[in-house]
């Protein structure tokens, strides 16, 4: 089939990669490999940018430039040998371009071939565009879950903030009639500045929660982290009638994570736990450091007085969708889990011998070396 050919340079294949889903490595190593085992001078890969948008090169072999086209319009600068369409869902995506010299046309079963290599790359794009909308959905799921519990620690930071603030209010009130009364002055300034303060406190925990931040994985103090989101939720755990109690190991090692997710995995396990208690039960959560399978790891365990989960649910609680609690999405165990294997950590729950369930997050730690070599 004939068409519009591109100046020829000699070469290996040069890869671009624009709006396409499908790896440039992986698309520009089949072009390679095509055109070596079939005998072509040149050959090309053109995808569409974004849904019935233009097609654009994103793999080119001994081609040094080729334009953009419309979905409808024939290739640029021919003739071409062979030129084939790339459809994903029946929907045509791209074309494959092959050409042996001078347009001359393809031996039956060279085309076969290269009729078999664009079924394989179109697969491989579609592979690329499922994996992406995959990975999409656990951020859209992973955003949702935050949410949720953000709107559980805002109404929870509010109560705090207001009960100080009438405290306050109250002080201001009777100040111009005692305003010669140093003692009543001196303890205005000290219990003022001490719930100002504390609603700083609290505000800053929350914005640290709440604020997006770019993905970002640096060496942290589990304990900071670990205080930080007991404080969040101290407000939500005394309204349940839930005492929570820290037990932080001292000389901690950093370990390399990113801060904002390891934050959502702790609260969602934490505030499981504090709901699960009910009233006059308590949390206990404890860092630790560990060595197990000649690697040192971090441990944060979060227990909770609740009735505990049946043994043959244990590992059912980490699937999607799979809940104990009468309103819940299921969700948040199963995206902890994902933040957890993403930094090469586990988490796991067993009932307690006490009652309860008792569920532990470990941490690997790196060496200043791993750190540096670090993604």
């Amino acid at each position: 089939m004939g068409g519009r050919g591109a100046v020829g340079s000699r070469g290996v294949a040069r890869r671009e990669h624009r709006g396409a889903d499908a790896g440039p490595e992986a698309t520009g190593a089949l072009i390679t490999l095509l055109a070596r085992a079939v005998g072509l001078e040149r050959a090309a890969l053109l995808l569409e940018a974004g849904p019935h948008g233009d097609l654009e090169p994103v793999a080119l072999h001994n081609v040094a430039r080729l334009p953009a086209i419309p979905p409808d319009a024939e290739p640029g600068a021919g003739p071409w040998s062979l030129t084939l369409p790339i459809e994903c869902a029946g929907r045509p995506i791209g074309l494959l371009l092959c050409d042996r010299g001078g347009g001359t046309a393809l031996p039956a079963r060279d085309r076969a071939l290269a009729e078999r290599m664009a079924e394989a790359i179109a697969r491989l794009v579609e592979q690329g565009r499922l994996a992406a909308d995959l990975e999409r959905t656990r951020d859209l799921l992973a955003q949702a879950d935050r949410l949720s519990s953000l709107g559980t620690l805002a109404a929870g930071v509010a109560h705090e903030i207001r009960n100080p603030l009438v405290s306050v209010r109250t002080f201001i009130q009777l100040l111009p009639e005692r305003l010669t009364d140093e003692e009543f002055r001196t303890n205005f300034r000290e219990l003022a500045l001490s719930e100002i303060e504390r609603i700083c406190g609290l505000i800053n925990d929350l914005l640290a929660f709440s604020r997006p931040a770019p993905s970002q994985r640096e060496p942290t103090d589990l304990n900071e982290v670990v205080g930080q989101i007991a404080r969040l939720l101290d407000a939500e755990a005394r309204k349940r009638d839930v005492a929570v109690a820290c037990t932080l190991a001292g000389g901690l090692p950093l370990v390399v994570v990113d801060e904002a997710r390891v934050k959502q995995v702790l609260m969602n396990v934490t505030l499981n736990a504090i709901q699960a208690s009910g009233p006059g039960g308590q949390v206990e959560i404890t860092t630790a450091a560990r060595e197990h399978d000649l690697e040192h790891w971090c441990a944060v365990c979060v227990a909770d007085s609740g009735p505990g989960i049946a043994a043959d649910l244990v590992e059912q609680i980490f699937d999607p969708f799979f809940t104990t609690k009468d309103q819940g999405s299921g969700l948040g165990l199963f995206i902890a889990r994902q933040i957890m294997s993403a930094h090469g950590g586990t988490i796991a729950a067993w009932p307690r011998r006490e009652g309860g369930t008792e569920f532990v997050l470990e941490f690997p730690v790196r060496t200043s070396a791993e750190r540096r070599h670090a993604p």
